[in-house]
């Protein structure tokens, strides 16, 4: 009793240790929805850079567990075409009692039941006897001129396509992380551009009331600037509100459940030269993971194909069996009461089909259509990642465009913004002005802030088209 209360007091400490150890690194899976667990994690420290919320995203998304599952299946069925090239051998156990007897089977019967060497045989005009025979039985495919040959490399195609679909899974993964990251900076800075706003508003407003105290402007004036100030706080409201739902949208990004706030790293916004459209095309077109599974896929067809036509010339197969029989009478009738007898053979069995209904021809036709349909597959993947290509490009120099011209907006505004307050202090515009710049000098800092940050998402987008963010993973 004393060990069993010491054993059960060790696996509890292990189990304990194991959990503060998942809890220290950040990763526990904690029981949702009735009973499924799903992984909850954040990142280590106070500061969640983007390298690291992509390396979350690819260790726990469910996207690429669902594709791993996928090419271990397709690995596992490339292994049972490839054991039908191997010997099969089993052993069998059979008993009869009256006048049944138990009698061997033929190759096309052993396949067609599973495998069984031996069977009850109809009734014999001989007495009743007991029977009990057991044995072995090898069946070893000579050729079938190709079929199984050309099944395998057909689902080992299919294995390797599964293995690009865990690469498409990846990229995917990586642009809607550095999409969800790049938004999460995108909000927060117009969290501080809306509180900036709020706090030019407020002092504008502590302006004009001074001013109205002392009987030198209107109640007009406060009134709306004060409306003014409201309208800025409530945009910070709802850009706060937006900030939440982004990094919402972060954790969803990440397959994971954590806080609802990250310090993020800040990221450098440069405008860069890009490379010829023609150039990323290409790259696009020999790189994307979706188009490498597709060919796969094709490979597959054409096998196949192959494989079917090989139908047409049959098939060679070798049998061999070995075994005891026991038996006895059931009443006397002068022969022996018991005995044993070993049996052993073997064979060949050569089937050439002569007609089949059609139905081989048939198959060809149906595997040559599903070969056409991959390779229509095959071109339409390809045209829309072209496009992918080219609008990623476009995006990208479009912003960096409208980058250089926002920038010389918010000088601008800013500009305005000074002269309209100057003028209103010394009575020469209404407020109206200072109302109005102070507007536009919000827009104006907000486009720009989306600008370089659509900019710097449509670099994530040209390397996704093209095929490469996912290779520094």
């Amino acid at each position: 009793m004393q060990r069993i209360f010491i054993r059960i007091m060790a696996l509890v400490l292990i189990a304990s240790c194991s959990y503060i150890a998942l809890a220290e690194t950040g990763k526990v899976s904690q029981p949702v929805d009735g009973g499924a667990s799903r992984t909850i994690m954040k990142p280590a420290g106070d500061l969640l850079k983007l390298d690291e919320a992509i390396k979350i995203g690819l260790a726990t998304h469910p996207f690429i567990e669902r594709a791993r599952y996928s090419a271990q299946i397709a690995k596992a069925v490339t292994r049972q075409t490839q054991g039908e090239q191997n010997p099969w051998l089993e052993a069998s156990i059979a008993g009869s009692s009256g006048s049944m007897r138990i009698v061997t089977t033929d190759v096309k019967a052993i396949h067609d039941r599973g495998g069984h060497g031996f069977d009850p045989g109809g009734a014999l005009a001989k007495h009743n006897q007991n029977m009990l025979s057991g044995g072995f039985m090898l069946n070893q495919l000579i050729s079938d001129f190709g079929y199984t040959a050309h099944r395998i490399l057909a689902t080992g195609a299919g294995e390797a396509a599964s293995e690009k679909e865990i690469l498409t899974n990846k990229a995917f993964v990586i642009l809607n992380v550095q999409k969800a990251y790049l938004n999460c900076l995108l909000q927060k800075s117009l969290v501080t551009i809306a509180t900036e706003t709020v706090k030019q508003r407020q002092a504008v407003r502590d302006q004009v009331q001074a001013l109205y105290k002392h009987q030198l402007k209107s109640k007009v004036d406060l009134d709306l600037i004060l409306v003014e100030v409201s309208n800025a706080e409530l945009s910070l409201i709802k850009a706060q509100n937006d900030l939440k739902q982004s990094f919402a949208a972060l954790n969803n990004a990440m397959g994971i459940e954590g806080p609802e706030l990250y310090e993020l790293e800040q990221i450098p916004i440069r405008v860069t030269p890009s490379q010829a459209v023609e150039t990323l095309v290409a790259t696009g077109l020999s790189d994307r993971p979706e188009l490498l599974g597709n060919r796969d896929r094709l490979v597959a067809s054409e096998e196949l194909l192959k494989a079917v036509k090989a139908l047409n010339f049959g098939s060679l197969s070798a049998v061999g069996s070995i075994g005891m029989t026991k038996y006895g009478d059931v009443h006397d009738s002068g022969i022996p009461s018991d005995g044993l007898a070993p049996f052993w053979g073997y064979g060949a069995t050569m089937k050439f089909p002569l007609f089949t209904g059609f139905r081989i021809q048939n198959q060809i036709k149906e595997a040559n259509h599903r070969k056409g349909e991959t390779e229509e597959e095959l071109q339409s993947l390809a045209n829309e990642i072209i496009l992918q290509i080219v609008r990623a490009y476009l995006t990208r120099t479009t912003n960096a465009e409208q980058i250089a011209l926002e920038q010389e907006r918010v000088t601008f505004s800013k500009e305005a913004l000074l002269l309209a307050q100057e003028r209103y202090r010394l009575g020469l515009s209404p407020i109206v002005e200072v109302v109005r710049a102070t507007a536009v000098l919000f827009e104006s800092e907000s486009r720009l802030a989306e600008a370089r940050y659509i900019y710097k998402t449509s670099e994530s987008v040209v390397a996704y088209a093209t095929g490469q963010e996912y290779k520094r993973f």
